[in-house]
Order: structure tokens, then sequence, then C-alpha cells
């Protein structure tokens, strides 16, 4: 089974998540901040990280940041999943290739994780 780590700091959001992705088939665990989501990546190694940018104590950028300096998590895919569209250049630059602007479709939610978890 895939593992997914749902990062966002609304609790709501990271549930709803939580229940679409395991009715689809996957284990997913999830974090309510960059810090948190650091050690649970580097604990459970997942197959895809789902990631919002704004959130305390470590946001998206500085996630993104911190995974790519550790051998073991620079290669996980991460989904960016954000209010903030005006992002999606910036993360660009760091290699992140998937992006979805909130409120977002589910199908093609479903869609992007399939993709990240099967290359």
């Amino acid at each position: 089974m895939k593992k997914i780590l749902v990062v966002d700091d609304d609790p709501d959001i990271c549930e709803n998540l939580k229940i679409r992705l395991e009715s689809s088939g996957y284990e997913v665990t999830t974090a309510s901040n960059g810090v948190v989501a650091f050690v649970r990546a580097s604990e459970e190694k997942p197959d895809l990280i789902i990631l919002d940018v704004s959130m305390p104590t470590m946001d998206g950028l500085k996630f993104v940041q911190a995974t790519r300096w550790k051998m073991e998590l620079k290669d996980i895919p991460i989904l960016i999943l954000t209010a903030r569209v005006n992002t999606k250049e910036l993360f660009d630059t760091l290699g992140i290739g998937h992006f979805l602007a909130k409120p977002y479709d589910p199908k093609e939610l479903l869609g992007i994780v399939a993709q990240c978890v099967n290359n």
C-alpha cells in the first residue's frame, strides 16, 4: 500500500484528504506543520507528500528546502496544495512539478496522486 503524508495546518483539510485518500486505497499520515512533517517523513518515508504552503512553525517553502538536503527525503514527490496560487513559480524553481490550487477538484487530486505514486 502506498503511503502519503498530508501536511496542512487546517485539521478539516487534513481529515478530508485523509478520508478521500484512504477510500482510494492509500495509507495516510497527517501533520499540522513542517517540523512535525519533517520528522514523520524521516521516520515513515512516504511515497508522496501533499503540502500546504502557509503554516506555522515551518512553512511549505522551508519544508521543501529541508527535504532537499536530506538524502532519504530528497526524491519523495511533493504535491503543493494551497490557496496561494502566486507561489507556483517559486516551487517550480525548486523542482516541485505538482501544484494544485484550493479549492481543488477531487478527481484531479486523485489523478495527480496516482501519477506521483506510480512513477
